[in-house]
């Protein structure tokens, strides 16, 4: 890769949907299980099991711009290469990092390991056989369960063998968080292969329905009444703001957890992405990590070197649309930002990418703005910003 700086975009933060070409690569007793994400004749969403829904969307009958969003018109959920590339050229777009849709609950909790680990192989089968055909441009993450480490070592190893460009693992794993020793295995292969583990919002088991709360300090009953009301609560859309708003905030999660228990310190060439979750909140986490580091001695882990320094030296966060963040930038600098769409999900910028990336280019410096659009991307996940510069007309062509 050059050092010039070039007139490329990269989103980090895109999405396939996952069609029965995956369910076939299942273990047949298992097929069934497999959320289906359909789409009724007005557009809005549903997700089924077993033909049975657990999610409708209430929203109003969709617009023009929203049947261009969440795959509504588009019958092969992203995996027409064609109509991909008809979406980036909308967007000026060069290439993406791509993250399942429905596959961001795995390991959620509520089903066995098998399934979950099952899932994740064939997801990963699926995506390379899928963007194999242009792998400049489409870089799938893989997708890891991690219900059974061992499980989640293999199928990390055979994906880093094939060539993928990080390891997506859910953002909170509460019964099994990643202080723990178990993950050091994994922290130490991803180190040595010089590959990230990316921490995708809206995944694991409470990225949609976060509260701040503490379920191991309630009683069986009262953790029932809540569960209860919960899905009440989710079927109605009623707490839709507290729970998508917190899901962005997890994103605080992983970066806390693993600069206070060490693992950064112990894998110092270890990188970290948190995508989606914008990151207007990151300057106030690395000052309130550092503040807290120096004054408080009750059981705090005490570490070599300030708390935000193992983040700027090892993570990054993808931003979206976030000027809060941009402002910021004096304080977390540019090497820590990458910018994503979204695509195609409701809540991102896709199809109107263009103003906040028109934003970022007129907000910061070249040097920040090229940073964030491409050059982290290209370093983090392996671009070449040469190839994809020499080659913009492959995907302007397909411009409706």
């Amino acid at each position: 890769m050059s050092d010039q700086l070039h007139d490329v975009v990269i989103t980090v933060d895109a999405h396939v949907g996952e069609t029965d070409d995956l369910r076939r690569r299942l273990p047949e007793a298992m097929r069934d299980k497999l959320p289906e994400f359909t789409i009724d004749k007005d557009g809005n969403l549903d997700i089924k099991v077993k033909g049975e829904s657990t999610f409708k969307s209430t929203q109003r009958i969709p617009n023009k711009e929203d049947l261009m969003r969440e795959f509504r018109s588009d019958p092969s959920q992203g995996t027409d290469i064609e109509r991909r590339l008809m979406d980036m050229a909308i967007e000026g777009v060069d290439a993406q990092v791509i993250f399942p849709n429905i596959g961001l609950g795995i390991s959620r909790g509520v089903g066995a390991a098998d399934f979950y680990h099952a899932w994740a192989r064939a997801y990963n089968d699926y995506v390379y056989d899928t963007f194999s055909v242009d792998p400049k441009r489409f870089k799938p993450a893989a997708m890891l369960a991690v219900d059974d480490v061992k499980r989640t070592m293999a199928e990390a190893e055979r994906c880093i063998k094939r060539g993928f460009c990080t390891l997506f693992v859910p953002v909170v794993v509460p019964w099994q968080p990643y202080r723990l020793a178990v993950y050091e295995p994994l922290w130490s292969l991803a180190e040595e292969a010089g590959i990230s583990i990316n921490f995708h919002i809206f995944s694991g088991n409470i990225a949609l329905g976060g509260d701040f709360a503490s379920v191991t300090d309630i009683s069986q009953k009262r953790f029932d009444a809540a569960k209860q009301m919960a899905e009440e609560e989710y079927e109605s859309g009623t707490q839709e703001m507290l729970g998508t708003v917190l899901g962005l905030a997890s994103g605080m999660s992983p970066i806390i957890e693993l600069t206070g228990s060490g693992v950064l310190e112990r894998h110092p060439d270890l990188k970290i992405v948190v995508t989606e979750s914008e990151c207007g909140w990151l300057a106030w986490v690395l000052q309130a990590m550092d503040q807290l580091q120096e004054r408080r001695y009750i059981a705090m882990k005490k570490l070599p070197l300030r708390a935000s320094e193992y983040f700027l030296r090892q993570g990054a966060v993808s931003i979206s649309d976030d000027p809060v963040a941009l402002n910021n930038i004096g304080f977390t600098g540019s090497d820590c930002l990458m910018w994503g769409n979204d695509y195609p999900h409701d809540e991102g910028t896709f199809p109107f990418s263009r103003r906040p990336i028109g934003e970022i280019k007129a907000k910061l410096s070249p040097a920040d703005a090229h940073h964030v659009l491409c050059g982290n991307a290209a370093s983090l996940f392996g671009f070449d910003l040469d190839y994809l510069a020499a080659n913009q007309d492959e995907v302007t062509r397909h411009l409706p």
